[in-house]
């Protein structure tokens, strides 16, 4: 699958998350307003948590602005599973389903804006609408590729390939993003990574 261009974000939260939308399924403009009209925008400042560790998720968000990093606890560390920016969908879906407590946690790492829509309603517009759950299924079966392709394939890669997967498919968000968070993302040292860093600068210098 073709990697998904960054969107230049100059929109409103609600006319940013009909574009994402568009560009992605095609929907009738009456049930992209039907969609749009159970969404609302809500702002959280940097290093907040938007879905809590042990909680149930209520709501899908949409990324207007700012950039999230999705991690988790284990053995006494914390390991990012993903990073979502703009013009990304987030939500534990699993946790919803299943109705059991989850384990990953969502935090900003920029202060950010987002539209949310609650699962509830969102299910009962599905079961209404069978454009409105196709499009929801299209969209999600997108993501979760994006997901499988950013996560799954920096296993068996060098430090080194590691880094230059993380800037294919994270492109100008890169430099957004702590080194901090960047290192224990690919499972590097801080050290390993400036190392690649200064590297990777040198042959763009000659380029």
């Amino acid at each position: 699958m073709a990697k998904r261009k960054p969107l230049i974000n100059q929109k409103s939260p609600k006319d940013f998350l009909a574009e994402v939308i568009t560009s992605l399924v095609d929907i009738s403009p009456s049930n992209l307003k039907k969609l749009l009209d159970i969404c609302e925008s809500v702002e959280y400042d940097r290093n907040t948590q938007i879905i809590r560790e042990g909680e149930i998720s209520g709501y899908v968000y949409f990324v207007h602005k700012g950039i999230i990093r999705v991690y988790y606890h284990s053995t006494g560390q914390e390991l990012i599973d993903w990073f979502a920016e703009e013009g990304t969908f987030i939500g534990n879906l699993y946790s919803h389903i299943m109705k059991k407590p989850g384990m990953d946690i969502y935090e900003a790492i920029e202060d950010v804006v987002l539209m949310r829509a609650r699962y509830d309603d969102l299910e009962r517009l599905f079961m209404e609408n069978h454009e409105l759950e196709t499009a929801a299924r299209k969209i999600i079966q997108r993501y979760y590729v994006i997901y499988v392709e950013r996560v799954h394939h920096l296993k068996g890669l060098t430090a080194d390939e590691k880094y230059r997967s993380f800037v294919k498919h994270y492109g100008s968000f890169v430099n957004r993003i702590p080194l901090k968070y960047v290192a224990d993302y690919l499972g590097i040292t801080s050290e390993t990574l400036s190392r690649i860093r200064s590297k990777e600068n040198k042959k763009i210098k000659k380029v």
